[in-house]
């Protein structure tokens, strides 16, 4: 004979049975037996196939539990996954749940768990291991070691550019101060050109002037010993012109 449940009674068998409970578990729960269970499983589905199953779902009182299942259907159908791929991916998130692993560090894991077939992947590992033990460091030491050299390096690099620009400003500076030297270099050489030339302007004015100088000098000589041999004969010049000029 069938037992004719409550809907109570009804909509909490069908809302266990959505959430994956076992029939023998729901029938414990419910206190009905595990066969009114399947019926009810049954009927369900039946009439899914007359009616749909947005109004099978509001009949039996698992409306909710229809429409989340009908947007996770969409949801998978959207992103291309069928129902054992989201099956097999709550497996693994649940797994790593027990790792300890939050779900916001779900995705990097899975791209740690990509690269454990690259070889660098073991060379890392070993360096890793080999940093550890020559530090004498476990890895979360390694990391906040990491981490602080790595907060440490955006102000290093500020200052690094900060006495780049000082370099470049200095060298640019050296540059104006060498090219300011090569044109001084050129004024002297045209400036020792200059002063040799009028050196040797000098020299010449002065060969010029000294041989003026000798004939002079001559000249004096000349006069001096005709006053000599003048003095002698007990003649002076003035006398002697005077005598030219009356002779």
């Amino acid at each position: 004979m069938t037992v004719r449940l409550s809907p109570q009674k009804v909509s909490k068998i069908m809302r266990c049975y959505f959430t994956g409970v076992h029939q023998p578990s729901i029938a414990k729960k419910v206190r009905v037996d595990q066969s009114t269970v399947s019926l009810y499983a049954s009927r369900f589905k039946e009439r899914v196939k007359e009616v749909g199953l947005l109004t099978a779902g509001k009949e039996f009182g698992v409306l909710e539990e229809v429409d989340a299942l009908r947007s996770l259907s969409v949801e998978l159908s959207e992103a291309n996954l069928t129902a054992e791929d989201a099956r097999q991916g709550l497996k693994i998130m649940r797994a790593f749940i027990r790792l300890g692993v939050d779900p916001e560090q779900h995705a990097t894991l899975i791209k740690v768990c990509g690269k454990i077939a690259d070889p660098g992947f073991v060379q890392a590992t070993l360096k890793l291991t080999k940093i550890e033990t020559e530090g004498n460091m476990t890895y979360e030491e390694v990391i906040s070691r990491f981490e602080t050299v790595t907060s440490e390096l955006p102000p290093a690099e500020n200052r690094l550019r900060g006495i780049q620009a000082k370099l470049k400003s200095l060298n640019s500076l050296i540059a104006q101060r060498n090219s300011e030297l090569t044109n001084l270099e050129a004024q002297l050489v045209q400036l020792r050109k200059g002063a040799k030339a009028k050196e040797a302007k000098l020299e010449q004015e002065f060969d010029i002037k000294m041989k003026k100088l000798n004939v002079q000098y001559k000249e004096v000589e000349e006069v001096a010993a005709l006053k000599a041999e003048l003095a002698k004969k007990g003649l002076n010049l003035k006398t002697v012109l005077k005598l030219a000029k009356e002779f």
